[in-house]
């Protein structure tokens, strides 16, 4: 008999807390690389979202030029239409530039008539004298000007 009947029971009780004590530091150390990757991906959420929300303001910051872009363009398209004075205007200039270069034209050939006529040396003051008489009849000839278009206020 030289054993005592718990001390079988000690050595096995002995075993299995040291197999439990070793596995709960197993469990202890996967926790801990468990807690580590956690917090890293955690961090890395919260740079996503903070990625997420300056896109989304960046966002809106182009919907806004977007709109303003939108309006400038409505704004440009109502100056320069054809129903408004910038378009009225361009089609009186074309009109004036028009009727200068016949103009033009015309007092060219008279000129080229009267040198035909008269010596070089007259011609010079039949040109002046040509001119003064274009010039009276030209300011006969003109019409009243204008009234203003209502829209060119803003002009």
């Amino acid at each position: 008999m030289g054993r005592l009947p718990g001390a079988r029971h000690a050595v096995s009780f002995e075993a299995s807390k040291s197999e439990g004590l070793s596995q709960i530091e197993e469990v202890t150390n996967m926790l801990k690389v468990q807690t580590d990757a956690l917090a890293d991906l955690h961090l890395k959420i919260k740079n996503i979202q903070d990625t997420a929300n300056k896109v989304g303001e960046f966002a809106n910051k182009i919907r806004g030029i977007e709109v303003e872009l939108g309006e400038a363009k409505k704004a440009a398209e109502q100056i320069v239409g054809a129903n408004t004075g910038m378009g009225e205007l361009a089609k009186e200039v074309a009109t004036i530039k028009a009727k200068a270069a016949e103009q033009q034209s015309d007092l060219i050939l008279a000129k080229d008539a009267v040198d035909k006529l008269i010596p070089t040396n007259a011609g010079i003051d039949c040109m002046a004298s040509l001119l003064v008489v274009h010039a009276r009849f030209s300011t006969h000839r003109r019409r009243p000007p204008r009234e203003p278009p209502r829209h060119a206020a803003f002009l």
